[in-house]
């Protein structure tokens, strides 16, 4: 399986549902979880109620928006 493979350090997921809340408790037990960042802090799943809030944000943060924003860079002529 891919996430068993160790070509990687963690992974950070981006959604609000529960969807992932199956991958999440796998890569928690494998320690391979970062983090899962909400789209909108109202609006994530209750199914991770119980997850502790050093592995979620949301990207309203505005730490998080600074760390994944795309800035485009000036040309100089």
């Amino acid at each position: 399986m891919l996430l068993d493979n160790n070509d990687f350090s963690r992974i950070v997921l981006v959604s609000g549902d529960g969807d992932y809340k199956k991958l999440v408790d796998y890569l928690l037990k494998k320690e391979k979880f970062k983090k899962i960042l909400f789209p909108n802090k109202n609006f994530a799943s209750s199914l991770y109620k119980n997850l502790s809030n050093k592995f979620f944000s949301n990207l309203e943060n505005p730490d998080i928006r600074k760390k994944i924003e795309h800035v485009e860079k000036k040309r100089v002529p």
